[in-house]
């Protein structure tokens, strides 16, 4: 039977709505292994016929069998279609970038599928899903989100060796969820969100091998959490949010090998929340609602940190402060061995040149940064300076039930003018080579209370410098 016959048929059906094409190459050559898309006259008269026919009463799906497919032109997917690749559906396109465009299309998904050097662009969009597809090697952003797309799911898609982003949101409106996707070998960011808005959440997805950064926000508003992801291997940041980004919570990730990408430089971190909009210009106020559970290890500078910009050498500056900023608490985190980059014998230099000694620490709250709420029961093991770290002007509200053990120098050090409004109690600091809990150069705390302390090298409490603890209980 003809294909139009089988449309026609299936349009009259009582019992059958949705119209389903299966494009076996065979069909056309038995012997071939590969066929071009412009001789697969098939493929081309059902998504053209989808395009004139498919609506919200007669949706269809496309079904492509296994084979090679070699497009010389981007399919692009109308409304109300389904377009299901079998796992073993290989597609290449002659063309650069894009094999797939959705652009403008309403009540369709894309299903599996092996994309190989090209990827998958939605823009415009509403009511789409694009899930169990694989995109290897792509010459340019994996999958590609533009404009304004709603209810739109990123779901169990494989990217890898991407050229420039594995998922990319670049001035997009996002409604929607990006969820289980496996992003591995990204040459640039691996899931960058640029200039966009984004409601919903970010979660499940595992990052392995990356050149740079795994989770990039930059100028985007995140109406959703960013947890129970998984990271491996990054050589820049986990998750970094910068330059007027937010989001609601960071919780549940876990990060296994952080850093390399800025050894010497200022390091990279498993988390970090960074306002700083460069010399000369005003911080923009960057910030996370929580910062919970997480599960960080094996990170070349700190395991959590803010910076809302520099004091131009002068730590009494307000231009930057409380511009990066967690709303309420760094609570509940694990933390282990962190800052493993190892300076050279001239490390005075590498300082004076960008690198940062001090930042080597689990929690490092930086130059005017602030925690709303408190930093309290995360366990802190093995770092190359710190345990907790608050200089330059950031604040605090308390420091509780945290467990510091295995510090290079202090359990808790506050410095340069920092603050903790309320107190630091009840928190266990063992085996610190210089000081429990440290306050010095005209740093502040309100009260010091009910702290345990084993094997510390210098003292357990110490202020030096004007540092001052009003009351040490």
């Amino acid at each position: 039977m003809r294909k139009n016959s089988i449309i026609k048929l299936c349009k009259v059906s009582a019992l059958c709505i949705t119209a389903f094409f299966s494009l076996n190459m065979v069909e056309y050559n038995a012997k071939a292994a590969e066929a071009d898309v412009s001789s697969v006259k098939e493929m081309q008269e059902a998504l053209s016929d989808a395009s004139d026919n498919a609506s919200s009463d007669n949706p269809y799906t496309i079904s492509v069998s296994a084979g090679n497919y070699k497009l010389d032109s981007e399919i692009r997917l109308p409304s109300y279609t389904t377009l299901v690749f079998d796992p073993d559906a290989r597609i290449s396109c002659g063309t650069a970038g894009y094999a797939i465009m959705i652009t403008g299309t309403s009540n369709s998904s894309v299903d599996g599928g092996y994309f190989k050097k090209s990827g998958i662009f939605v823009r415009s969009s509403k009511n789409i899903t694009v899930k169990n597809t694989t995109v290897d090697s792509p010459v340019e952003h994996g999958i590609l989100i533009k404009e304004s797309n709603t209810k739109t799911v990123i779901s169990k898609n494989t990217v890898k060796k991407a050229a420039k982003n594995s998922i990319a949101l670049m001035g997009a409106k996002f409604e929607g969820t990006i969820e289980k996707n496996t992003l591995t070998k990204s040459e640039d960011i691996a899931m960058n969100l640029y200039n966009s808005s984004f409601k919903g959440n970010i979660s499940g997805n595992s990052f392995k091998d990356c050149k740079k950064t795994a989770i990039y926000a930059g100028i985007t508003a995140i109406n959703g959490d960013i947890r129970d992801n998984t990271f491996k291997n990054i050589k820049g940041h986990g998750i970094g949010i910068y330059h007027g980004s937010h989001v609601n919570t960071i919780d549940g990730n876990k990060m296994d090998g952080i850093g390399g990408a800025n050894n010497g430089g200022n390091g990279d971190c498993g988390i970090m929340i960074n306002a700083d909009e460069g010399p000369g210009k005003k911080a923009t106020p960057t910030y996370v609602k929580n910062i919970t559970n997480n599960n960080i290890k094996n990170v070349t500078y700190s395991g959590i940190k803010l910076y809302a910009g520099p004091s131009g050498g002068n730590d009494d500056s307000k231009a930057n402060q409380d511009k990066a900023y967690v709303k309420k608490d760094i609570k509940g985190n694990i933390l282990y061995n962190i800052g493993t980059y190892k300076h050279s014998k001239d490390w005075k230099k590498e300082i004076q040149n960008g690198g940062r000694y001090g930042a080597q620490t689990g929690i490092y709250l930086d130059a005017h940064s602030r925690v709303y709420g408190d930093i309290c029961k995360n366990k802190i093991t093995k770092t190359n300076l710190h345990g907790i770290y608050l200089r330059v002007g950031a604040i605090a509200k308390d420091i509780y039930n945290n467990t510091v053990t295995d510090v290079v120098e202090s359990g808790i050090c506050i410095n340069k003018k920092a603050q903790v409004k309320g107190s630091i109690r009840n928190n266990t600091v063992t085996n610190a080579k210089t000081s429990g809990i440290c306050v010095r150069e005209s740093a502040t705390v309100n009260k010091v209370s009910g702290n345990t302390f084993k094997n510390i090298g210098y003292k357990n409490v110490v202020t030096v410098e004007n540092g001052k603890i009003k009351k040490n209980a």
